[in-house]
């Protein structure tokens, strides 16, 4: 996805993470009320919910990073942003597909 946005120093791809962390901070923001609503959700069956109900609004608070100020949380997100667009596994997908178009020619 980062090489078909023009790469990691593409201003298509610095708009995107831009973007991606004002959605966190307003996501961040108004997760009381997020929170609220997941927590309503917990007996209706949903079954990635059912699978844990105890455990699920607690999974999605742990997202939120509420215990980090809005700076740090922001540092936290980059980083988990980095770490996804240099993780091996969609690396070796990408390698893996490219391949297997070569080998369809």
């Amino acid at each position: 996805m980062v090489e078909g946005m023009g790469g990691a120093n593409s201003p298509y791809y610095q708009n995107f993470r831009s973007y991606c962390f004002v959605a966190f901070s307003i996501l961040r923001r108004s997760s009381n009320l997020i929170l609220n609503l997941f927590s309503l959700m917990v007996n209706a069956n949903i079954p990635d919910i059912a699978i844990e109900p105890d455990k699920a609004v607690l999974k999605v608070q742990d997202k939120f990073r509420l215990d980090l100020s809005e700076e740090e949380a922001i540092q936290y997100f980059q980083v988990l942003i980095n770490e996804s667009v240099s993780a091996l596994f969609p690396q070796v997908i990408e390698t893996i597909h490219k391949w297997a178009q070569y080998w369809r020619k």
